[in-house]
């Protein structure tokens, strides 16, 4: 045993090794448990606009493209948030398993946790209307979010199977209205029995999607308009500030 100190004591003399200071393990952890921290936080980002997203996802949309699961899968069920929540916390796992005793913990508990962890911060956020907020600057500044969103309004582009979506170009009347839809297309809406979400109201530019039935070419029945975009109303308070300012 002694010898083997010795070859041991030996080594480090001839490698000139140096032991770690108190400060830098103090660093190395912070480090550690600050990365960690921050990929939770952005976890709980992720889970906070797919809990908005998933709230008010048109289920009752199924009817409509019950022939293309796939397409009203992605309209309702939001992937993106959904892979980055997972992502994050992969990287929360990595991190713990870094610290003193993240070896302890077995990697189930773990992920599991960190994404526990992040849908209950994520709930809290949501809580506070921030998800929303979020959502609105992501579409904003990321294009590649914006083209995303973009893509899942195009599904209401589907006449034929009664829906249809674009912005009111004039009002004709009390009964019907005059839409361009996202194609460019010009279309007659009947609107005289039709259900307005959201506190909307008739509207010059308003940007609307509808349910309802295509009536000949170029005529279309609306049974219920809803806002394009946002929720609650949003859309029609975002075009009457946009009105007002002018």
């Amino acid at each position: 045993m002694k010898d083997i100190s010795k070859n041991i004591l030996q080594k480090i003399k001839e490698d000139k090794v140096r032991p770690y200071s108190k400060g830098r393990f103090l660093l190395k952890r912070s480090v550690i448990w600050t990365v960690f921290g921050i990929s939770i936080l952005l976890g709980s980002v992720a889970s906070a606009i797919a809990i908005f997203q998933l709230k008010y996802a048109e289920w009752d949309l199924y009817q409509h493209l019950s022939h293309r699961p796939l397409e009203f899968a992605l309209l309702v069920i939001p992937f993106f948030w959904l892979i980055f929540l997972l992502g994050f916390a992969g990287f929360a796992y990595y991190y713990f398993r870094r610290t003193e005793q993240g070896y302890r913990y077995r990697t189930l508990w773990v992920i599991s946790g960190s994404i526990a962890l992040s849908i209950i911060c994520g709930g809290i956020l949501y809580a506070t209307g921030l998800s929303e907020r979020l959502e609105t600057v992501f579409q904003h500044n990321v294009p590649f979010y914006r083209e995303l969103q973009e893509r899942k309004q195009r599904v209401w582009m589907s006449p034929g199977q009664g829906l249809l979506a674009g912005k009111i170009v004039k009002i004709i009347s009390k009964q019907k209205i005059q839409i361009e839809d996202l194609q460019k297309n010009v279309w007659v809406v009947d609107i005289g029995d039709t259900i307005w979400k959201g506190r909307l109201r008739p509207a010059k530019n308003l940007k609307i999607k509808i349910l309802g039935n295509m009536k000949g070419e170029s005529q279309f029945v609306a049974d219920e308009i809803r806002p394009l975009q946002g929720r609650k109303g949003r859309g029609r308070m975002r075009h009457l500030r946009h009105k007002n300012k002018k």
